[in-house]
């Protein structure tokens, strides 16, 4: 896989993997980077859901994300190891045994993230039995759902239609349907015919599928695993 001129990289399964396998350190730094703010705070909330208080699940975080990149773990995360997800998981199961057994933290290492990330974690007053595997699940799906909602708005505000975009997220976000919305408002206070806004949200709906599966192809390892991924993180989100 290469880079193309403007150091854009092409849309393909694995992606952050194929980005991770490059020689040159400076793309494979990026690509670190790009993976430790998609999926931070899901690793996160699974060390702290396994007893580690604030600090030292940082400490955890950081260590385990430089041990996978030191060791060049991720060359093992191929189409045989399938979802991303799952192997991120393994790996860090199995990291977080050592790392309690040998608790090296001498110092508190600060990720820029780490206040808000602490915040986010107690606003959200989780409860203490959570299963630390459910609970990583969901906010994996939360993490893939945000980035696709986010490629929408940017799409959406490229071509002019942000107000289109705003009005109609609430009603995406709540399933999709215009049922027990007041609809003639809604198109009303973007200058839209009632009929012409339904015609939008169907096109809405087409496109954050479309967004969400290509979210979900940068962590599988085929196109014919993005249907039993998506029904497993929909599983998931209803879990509770």
């Amino acid at each position: 896989m290469t880079a193309s001129g403007n150091n854009r990289f092409p849309t393909t399964q694995w992606t952050l993997i194929g980005r991770l396998h490059q020689k040159d350190d400076a793309i494979v730094r990026r690509a670190l980077e790009d993976l430790c703010a998609q999926y931070h705070y899901p690793l996160y909330c699974y060390i702290r859901s396994r007893g580690f208080d604030h600090h030292d699940a940082q400490d955890a975080l950081h260590d385990f994300l430089s041990k996978l990149l030191r060791n060049q773990s991720f060359q093992t995360a191929d189409q045989e190891k399938g979802r991303l997800r799952s192997f991120l998981i393994v790996s860090l199961q199995r990291f977080l045994i050592d790392w309690r057994r040998q608790n090296p933290a001498a110092h508190t290492f600060h990720h820029p993230l780490a206040a808000e990330t602490e915040a986010r974690y107690r606003s959200e007053n989780l409860s203490s039995n959570e299963d630390p595997e459910l609970l990583f699940d969901r906010k994996w799906a939360h993490a893939l759902l945000q980035r696709a909602l986010e490629a929408l708005a940017n799409s959406y505000e490229q071509k002019n239609k942000g107000a289109l975009f705003t009005t109609l997220r609430p009603v995406l976000l709540a399933g999709g349907s215009l049922r027990g919305e007041d609809s003639a408002r809604l198109a009303d206070s973007i200058g839209m015919r009632e009929g012409t806004l339904r015609v939008a949200l169907s096109r809405l709906l087409r496109e954050f599928r479309h967004a969400l599966e290509h979210e979900v192809l940068q962590t599988v390892s085929s196109r014919e695993e993005i249907e039993a991924e998506i029904r497993h993180l929909k599983r998931v989100l209803e879990t509770r």
